[in-house]
């Protein structure tokens, strides 16, 4: 049978019978013989369609990917990305992949400067290799991903894992500075695994929530670390456009390969508002105390955080902008009888562009600053980046 019409509407009436199998059969058939633009959107909604039926929710969603990048309309692809949405959103799965590129002018978090007093000394120390900020290029990629175990009104419960790896290459200066160090030296690698669960309170608008997570981290290609982390979380809707949120995690960390072990309480307050002319803006409050033998992992660290976002774009691109000031306090330091004390800020301008659309990702820009002030001139750090991404468009 040739004819692609009788293919989808065999697809739809197979389906409405519960005769899954044969609604994918026809839904291929009909992509088969599809030319047309209006033709091959058709059966990629149909093979969508046939496949959610039959509980293969995430191939569907890559169905529907197809079906935005090969709308012949804007109507089409509205329709093709709210599927979408609908079909994720029945999905027990949840995979989220990251990947980025990053030129850097201080990829190892090193001192802009060149010199330092320590241990109290009159004088000053020349600072060479490793201990000086060295320039280069960061690449990054990483997933994560949610299995739903339990969805119902008033509870969610959800099996979580992630990994993550980040490496580098030195730019030329870099090797001048540090002829004997390679980008794989400041390379990380982390992995979990992890249960949540959140509780629909009887009032609507709030929930309440409970997260653990195990995960191991890596250095250079070294055991670093492993680490358990409980804790708590509530988010309560205010009005209409208002949501508030708050969170108190405790992270034991179990150091390797000579590092101490740690221990870290975190508290986190949020809010997030969505104003009249569609911009939304968020705020953060986070405070930090870790505690162990060693003097670089006892530490105060207290962050206020800002973002904020256009609605509408500005020529191609939607902007987003960040900012960050914190500072960090080591009541104890090796190289000074005042402590450790260091003063921070981070600013951000990130532009999505979504005329590049392709399958429904978009490439995003970020143009990042960061500066650290301490009293102690090898803690002091400067960094200039921009950081080269995908993000989904919906």
């Amino acid at each position: 049978d040739t004819d692609l019409n009788a293919h989808l509407i065999r697809s739809r009436a197979a389906r409405d019978l519960g005769r899954n199998t044969d609604a994918l059969k026809h839904a291929r058939a009909a992509w088969s013989l599809s030319n047309e633009p209006d033709e091959r959107y058709a059966a990629a909604l149909a093979n969508a369609q046939a496949l959610s039926s039959s509980g293969r929710r995430t191939a569907a969603q890559l169905w529907l990917r197809r079906a935005v990048q090969i709308a012949p309309d804007d109507a089409s692809r509205a329709k093709a990305a709210q599927d979408f949405r609908y079909v994720r959103g029945q999905n027990p799965w949840a995979t989220a992949l990251s990947f980025s590129i990053a030129p850097s002018s201080n990829i190892n978090n090193g001192s802009r400067n060149e010199t330092s007093e320590l241990f109290d000394l009159p004088f000053e120390f020349q600072l060479e290799g490793e201990a000086r900020a060295l320039s280069g290029v960061e690449i990054a990629g990483g997933f994560s991903t949610r299995y739903r175990l339990i969805a119902s009104e008033r509870k969610r419960t959800d099996l979580q894992f992630g990994a993550s790896h980040r490496t580098y290459v030195l730019s030329d200066d870099a090797k001048d500075i540090a002829p004997d160090a390679d980008g794989s030296d400041f390379a990380t690698t982390s992995a979990f695994a992890g249960l949540s669960e959140t509780y629909r309170l009887p009032d609507a608008r709030a929930q309440i929530g409970w997260n653990m997570r195990f995960g191991a981290s890596w250095y250079a290609g070294e055991d670093l670390l492993r680490y358990a982390r409980l804790g708590g979380t509530y988010q309560r809707a205010i009005g209409q456009r208002a949501l508030a949120s708050g969170s108190l995690t405790r992270e034991v960390q179990d150091g390797l390969n000579g590092r101490e072990d740690a221990s870290i309480w975190t508290a986190r307050f949020g809010y997030g508002l969505f104003l009249e002319s569609g911009n939304r803006i968020s705020l953060s409050t986070t405070l930090s105390r870790a505690e162990s033998d060693a003097d670089y992992l006892d530490y105060t660290q207290r962050a206020l955080s800002m973002r904020y976002s256009l609605a509408e774009p500005v020529g191609p691109a939607q902007l987003e902008f960040g900012l960050t000031v914190g500072d960090k306090i080591h009541d104890r330091s090796n190289l000074t009888s005042d402590g450790r004390k260091e003063r921070s800020v981070e600013a951000s301008i990130t532009a999505a562009l979504p005329d590049l659309d392709y399958y429904g990702f978009i490439p995003t820009v970020t143009l990042r600053m960061e500066r650290t002030d301490a009293n102690i001139d090898i803690y002091e750090t400067e960094s200039f980046g921009l950081q080269l991404g995908v993000r989904s468009a919906f």
